[in-house]
């Protein structure tokens, strides 16, 4: 991770260089995503992602966090790398719904910890960001910036909730788009009231348009959708068809705290569920019949080669690991990637396929 200088800039924009180079100022948050190193670039996502929990004992936040992150943060390697944070990170303890049974929150010092894993974005499009209220989701916003990460994917209207991430890198500049599921009228953003951005035909559209105007060559969604502990469903098949149609190149999906299958639509890799990647709860894995794996994916871009799709897996049930997620053994990793995409082939701790998307422009 390099370090991200975050400011305010143009049209109400959050503008996030890397070096010397400066983003445009357009309605987006840009990032200047690096050079290439021996000719490759990537991009790494994880999963839904809490640091901390009223169920997690954590008399020192900012060491419990280290200690949680410590198994798994030597296999962040991306270039850039983006996580789903499924918790508000402030010190705001009000729920906005006093009778959600799930209502989750981070110490601020959360931010601090995944940037130090070297993680350089957040997406705050789910069902959690909301859960302080405005006041945590713009705790969040503005921690994540202080740590040096960009956020996305919610804001104080819809116009701020769709503004798509840019990273633009000497591959070709790549949009990211938050979109998410209805998640009830107070967690959805309009044109004056702050939330996430749901799915429909027009702002499943108008996220790729938005991209696109702002220079991207490639467009990812990163899609929050699914039941908890539950296989792909037809809704998300739904969607993720609508994103393609709509001009989408990947589509990373999180929300079920499951790993899920990778398919393509086309040539259109559709990753339906990345599980979790750290996440300070028990978990309900057993109840539901369902491992406690996770997946944490990559695009390689290379100028010789085939962009790579490259999966790695990580243990993620917090009944066994103790809140400290691990890298999956082989005889795991050789079962999970088997049931992901038979296509995988594993080399190491990463499994790899060839994937026509993203292929470099220059």
């Amino acid at each position: 991770m390099t370090a991200l200088a975050v400011s305010l800039g143009g049209t109400g924009a959050i503008a996030a260089n890397y070096g010397a180079k400066q983003a445009p100022t357009v309605s987006s948050i840009q990032a200047w995503a690096g050079g290439i190193s021996e000719g490759q670039w990537s991009i790494q996502f994880l999963g839904d992602t809490m640091l901390g929990d009223g169920e997690t004992h954590m008399p020192d936040p900012l060491l419990g966090y280290d200690t949680a992150l410590a198994g798994v943060a030597p296999l962040i390697d991306g270039d850039f790398v983006v996580a789903n944070a499924e918790a508000p990170m402030t010190t705001h303890s009000e729920p906005l719904f006093r009778g959600k049974s799930f209502s989750y929150r981070s110490q601020p010092h959360a931010a601090w910890a995944l940037s130090k894993a070297g993680i350089d974005a957040i997406s705050v499009g789910n069902n959690h960001s909301m859960d302080m209220g405005i006041t945590g989701l713009l705790d969040t916003m503005k921690y994540a910036r202080n740590a040096g990460m960009a956020s996305f994917g919610a804001g104080n209207n819809l116009a701020e909730a769709e503004r798509p991430l840019i990273l633009r890198t000497d591959m070709g500049t790549i949009g990211v788009v938050a979109l998410g599921e209805n998640f009830g009228k107070a967690m959805r953003a309009d044109e004056i009231h702050p939330g996430t951005v749901a799915f429909s035909p027009e702002t499943v559209q108008r996220g790729y348009d938005l991209a696109r105007a702002a220079g991207a060559d490639w467009v990812i969604g990163y899609v929050h959708w699914g039941d908890n502990y539950t296989d792909t469903l037809p809704q998300q098949r739904h969607w993720a068809q609508v994103l393609v149609d709509a001009g989408y190149d990947v589509i990373i999906g999180a929300g079920s705290h499951i790993a899920e299958k990778i398919e393509f639509i086309g040539d259109v890799p559709v990753a339906y569920g990345l599980g979790n990647f750290v996440f300070g709860t028990p978990g309900r894995y057993e109840s539901f019949g369902k491992q406690g794996i996770g997946l944490m994916v990559s695009l390689e871009l290379s100028h010789e080669a085939p962009t790579q799709l490259a999966v790695k897996c990580i243990v993620t049930d917090n009944q066994l690991n103790g809140f400290h997620t691990q890298p999956c053994t082989a005889p795991q990793m050789l079962g999970v990637m088997s049931a992901i995409n038979p296509a995988l082939q594993i080399q190491g701790d990463v499994a790899r396929m060839p994937c026509r998307c993203l292929e470099p422009t220059e």
